[in-house]
């Protein structure tokens, strides 16, 4: 495990404001010693603030870096590889060749998606643990108790995106299938390798950590310093995700009951007040990483894949599905202004063919590259707990209350579900109309949640569900649920690294 845990040393990620390649290789100079970090919750922050910068900047995570930036890279892959977001031409083949399932021999290598994404998430909990390392001196008091609150959220939700992107899902039938290995100190040179495990052991891993997470958060200062920081409330938003994939929606309930509590929050934001998804000040917001002009890029960030005007997004569209926004999306769902139809037309200027340009995803200011990064919004929760109450409670009539909260700020006539019957049965057809309550609320996910916290795949996995994408798509695949397609290769540097694992035996 040694060259993927121990890439960037503790010390250099004292400060988010200096989190260059160059800088993170090296302490800063003058900079603090690794001891005299953990001696006051101040330093011990700035810390854990150049954690959250590795999460938002542009990072050489692998060879192409510019297809890597950060968590939202993740989100939009694992967005792709479903069936509701495409990339209508192919450019330079980023993030094509993810939509396209066609990176499959990219793990031999240190360049792409495999290895770019493991090792970004065990750089995650490699500093997470130098933090947590130090756990008796930062536990002393309650500003400390937030800085360990985030160091073990962080530890807890890397783990559980390791294993979406490289376990497989439907955790109750698979919960005995190979997890991740995982570390629970500060790794160096000496470290040794640890095996895969269980899924059920990756998830027990995760569930504690979570707990421990809240548990420090209640008992220290109770407030949220900057909105890219974990506080109680995300941690629990968080862990919700985590329970989701789990199938245990008694503590997706609960978490997602808590995660609500936060003050001043929103609970749903008019389309008009989320503007172009870039604002980490909207009220509904509850996690996000502000971008500033001088951390900002025009070249290889996520808005600059995403946006119609950014760089690379103006000549690779990322665009909705067609059935998810002429038939998912009503002529009364206010939702579609998250797209714009663009037509592809012949010498005579007759359309040939046409597709969905996401607006959704925008700049502040082109010119310079700002836009905030959106992790978590109040509805995922909003949609989290309406899913619990129906599966854990049967309270059908709960979970439409939760929906008409979401729909007097989405559709601009009343949306009737009278008829859909109260049951928790899910449609094995991705692209029925819903039938049941369940059904509506997965629907409403697919659409409210395009391309944002963990993306698509999750909700499939969990689901079980399969698809066939619209065959207008420029890749119109038929995918069997859970598809070995939908996991990664673990990296062959992970294998030449960590003699506790074996190629023939512990590969996907």
């Amino acid at each position: 495990m040694r060259k993927l845990l121990y890439i960037i040393p503790a010390i250099a990620v004292m400060f988010a404001s200096s989190c260059s390649k160059e800088t993170l290789d090296t302490a800063p100079s003058g900079s603090l010693s690794s001891s005299q970090i953990f001696e006051n919750p101040e330093a011990a922050q700035s810390a854990v603030d150049g954690i959250y910068a590795m999460m938002y900047q542009s990072m050489e995570w692998c060879g192409w870096a510019s297809e890597h930036p950060g968590l939202a890279g993740f989100t939009m892959t694992r967005s792709l590889m479903g069936e509701d977001h495409f990339q209508y031409s192919q450019g330079n083949g980023w993030f094509y060749f993810d939509y396209a399932f066609s990176v499959s021999s990219d793990w031999t290598t240190t360049y792409g998606r495999q290895y770019g994404s493991w090792n970004m998430f065990y750089t995650f909990i490699s500093q997470a643990n130098y933090v947590i390392d130090n756990e008796s001196t930062l536990s002393a008091e309650p500003a400390g108790k937030d800085v360990l609150g985030q160091a073990y959220a962080i530890r807890a939700f890397a783990y559980y995106c390791l294993y979406e992107g490289f376990c497989q899902g439907n955790y109750t039938v698979n919960s005995d299938a190979p997890g991740v290995p995982v570390y629970l100190k500060g790794t160096d040179k000496n470290t040794d390798g640890v095996g895969r495990g269980t899924v059920k052991g990756l998830f027990d891993q995760i569930y504690s950590d979570f707990q421990k997470s809240v548990d420090y958060f209640a008992e220290g200062t109770g407030t949220q310093s900057h909105p890219s920081h974990i506080d109680l409330y995300v941690a629990n938003g968080l862990w919700a995700r985590a329970a989701l994939a789990r199938q245990d929606y008694a503590q997706a309930k609960t978490c997602a009951e808590a995660a609500l509590k936060k003050p001043g929050l929103a609970r749903v934001a008019s389309v008009s007040a989320l503007g172009a998804f870039n604002n980490r000040s909207v009220s509904d917001v509850m996690w996000a990483f502000e971008v500033t002009a001088d951390q900002a890029s025009t070249y290889g960030s996520f808005i600059s894949h995403m946006a119609k005007d950014g760089t690379y997004g103006a000549i690779a569209p990322q665009c909705i599905d067609y059935w998810l926004y002429e038939t998912g999306m009503t002529d009364s769902d206010m939702r579609r202004a998250w797209a714009e139809r663009e037509s592809v037309v012949d010498e005579n200027n007759d359309e040939v063919e046409y597709f969905y340009w996401q607006t959704k995803f925008g700049y502040q200011n082109a010119s310079t590259g700002v836009a905030d990064i959106i992790n978590m919004r109040a509805e995922e929760m909003i949609l989290t707990l309406a899913e619990c109450l129906v599966r854990e409670d049967k309270d059908y009539s709960g979970a439409r209350s939760l929906l008409k909260e979401l729909y007097d700020q989405r559709y601009s006539e009343a949306r009737d579900i009278s008829g859909l019957t109260d049951s928790d049965v899910v449609s094995m057809n991705t692209h029925a109309l819903p039938a049941t309550i369940l059904d509506e609320i997965i629907l409403q996910r697919r659409i409210e949640l395009w391309c944002e916290g963990m993306g698509r795949l999750p909700d499939l996995r969990r689901l079980n569900l399969g698809y066939v994408r619209s065959e207008d798509q420029p890749a119109p695949y038929e995918m069997a649920p859970n598809s070995p397609d939908f996991i990664w290769a673990i990296p062959l540097e992970e294998f030449n690294s960590n003699p506790a694992l074996d190629l023939a035996t512990d590969q996907n």
